[in-house]
């Protein structure tokens, strides 16, 4: 008997436990909150730093009666060196195509020496780029944190020129003239988002300063023209204002 009252009391208890089971209302489903990521793009405004190295060539033709016997009536010469310098722009993005506008600065030392222009008596020529920039439009194309673009517009360089005489008449048959010169210049590159806001580049650009004359005295007559180009190659790192775009979700 004793044995058939506890088997009883278990399926009582049992039949409790099921029925509160039952009670309970069934847990909601919830969806995980979505990742958000944010979606890179190079619209808006940058500031940078730059530099690399710079070569070219400085034509000389001297206008006026040759000054001395075996004068050589023109000269060509390389010019080379570094510069450093800054950026400002800004860019407008649309799908994978990118618009810009940049201006930029640097204080240079791309310089050289012609040979001698007087035989036997070591006269040259001397030019020297001290500082150049230009204010340009880019065109890229995104690819994903690559930013492949070419580059094109208005370039200025702060350009010397100068005759040393040398030994015939030393200082006082010696002329310098300084020039800003206004001019043109194209050119292309690739920057890439290394980090967030941050980006690193390599740019190219041929410079094209026009004609610059040095104008010697007493004889008014006489002058030298120098038509000078430059290749310079930059490296440089930006900081972009405005990194972050719009968000997309993930699940």
């Amino acid at each position: 008997m004793k044995k058939i009252l506890i088997a009883v009391a278990g399926l009582a208890a049992l039949g409790v436990s099921s029925a509160s089971a039952a009670d309970l209302a069934a847990r909601p489903y919830t969806k995980a909150p979505p990742m958000v990521a944010p979606v890179l793009t190079w619209n808006g405004f940058y500031l940078g730093v730059q530099g690399g190295g710079g070569w070219g060539r400085s034509d000389e033709t001297f206008i006026g009666a040759p000054n001395a016997p075996g004068f050589i009536g023109s000269q060509n010469y390389d010019t080379s060196g570094g510069f450093a310098g800054g950026v400002v722009g800004y860019n407008w993005q649309f799908g994978n195509t990118v618009f810009g506008l940049e201006g930029d600065y640097h204080w240079s030392d791309i310089n050289g020496r012609s040979a001698e222009i007087n035989a036997g008596l070591l006269d040259t020529y001397n030019t020297k780029l001290r500082s150049f920039g230009d204010i340009k439009g880019r065109l890229g194309y995104a690819a994903g944190p690559a930013l492949w673009f070419v580059s094109g517009g208005a370039a200025v360089g702060d350009i010397q020129h100068r005759y040393d005489a040398a030994l015939n008449g030393g200082a006082a048959n010696s002329s310098v003239t300084s020039d800003t010169r206004w001019g043109w210049t194209v050119g292309a590159g690739v920057e890439y988002m290394f980090a967030q806001n941050w980006s690193g580049k390599i740019e190219y650009n041929y410079i094209d300063l026009g004609t610059s004359t040095l104008q010697y005295s007493p004889v008014v007559t006489n002058r030298s023209e120098w038509k000078d180009t430059f290749h310079t190659l930059k490296v440089g790192i930006n900081y972009h204002f405005n990194w972050t775009g719009p968000v997309v979700a993930k699940y």
